[in-house]
């Protein structure tokens, strides 16, 4: 009897446990930071699988899966057959992204979504330029775990300094147009994940005042780059926060102020 006791729970807390996939919502399952994010940090952390770059090999490979009501990912499938090691890159790329789920009126909800990675030996070629390293060679030093990490020995900071950042912003930030003649000024507070490469992904808006301002926010941020944060001798990958300030007596001064937490 106390046998059977036990399995009707766990087999109750089973089906408990099963969400229901919803595939009409109000509001669909999205990567943090949106397509931009998924574009960024595809071209930034891509390993190109070396023995299909040697051949020339390309794929669009699409990878689909379910966004739990948590934001969790759960249930990878490709419903079409691609290359084995594009399969295996393809599902260690989508463990760099974090998602907010769907939404049915103001309640969070299961649905299933994907993504699809273009692997291109001719574009890859040009992220690596672009990246001005090679993730390969860097790999050993990085925690391959994908924690995040809040606390750790050393926490991230821009590459030349937190005060050449504030420099950075002040020369690069172009204040819109509409909110000068509109007198808009304020914070945008944006939360990120430096990466062990140094590359930032999963950009979330904490706080802002101004869509054109925010776009604005997020368009320098993803132009910096970064000292990791470091934890038992590897590079982590660490959730931080800055704030770009949007100041109308500061237009032709400091435009920013740095606070990293």
């Amino acid at each position: 009897m106390r046998i059977l006791t036990v399995l009707i729970l766990l087999f109750s807390n089973y089906l408990f446990s099963q969400e229901k996939i919803e595939t009409v919502v109000d509001k669909l399952a999205q990567p943090v930071g949106g397509k931009l994010d998924v574009d960024y940090v595809f071209q930034s952390q891509v390993i190109y699988p070396e023995n299909l770059l040697k051949k020339n090999v390309s794929e669009d490979v699409a990878i689909y899966f379910t966004v739990s009501s948590d934001g969790s990912v759960k249930d990878l499938e490709f419903k079409q057959d691609y290359k084995e090691e594009f399969k295996n890159e393809a599902k260690r790329l989508l463990r760099y992204f974090m998602f907010t789920p769907a939404t049915i009126g103001n309640v969070n909800v299961a649905s299933q979504s994907f993504l699809v990675f273009k692997f291109s030996p001719d574009t890859y070629k040009k992220y690596t330029k672009a990246r001005g390293f090679v993730i390969h060679k860097d790999q050993a030093t990085f925690d391959t775990s994908f924690v995040v990490y809040k606390i750790a020995d050393s926490s991230p900071e821009y590459y030349k300094g937190e005060e050449a950042l504030s420099e950075f912003v002040l020369e690069n930030l172009e204040y819109p147009d509409l909110a000068i003649r509109q007198n808009l000024q304020g914070a945008v507070v944006m939360s990120f994940i430096v990466e062990p490469n140094g590359t930032i992904s999963n950009i979330f808006v904490e706080k802002e005042f101004n869509h054109l301002c925010t776009q604005e926010a997020l368009r320098i941020i993803r132009q910096t780059k970064w000292k990791p944060g470091k934890k038992d001798g590897k590079a982590i990958r660490y959730k931080t926060k800055y704030p770009i300030i949007f100041n109308l007596n500061n237009i032709n001064k400091d435009n920013a102020t740095s606070e990293q937490r």
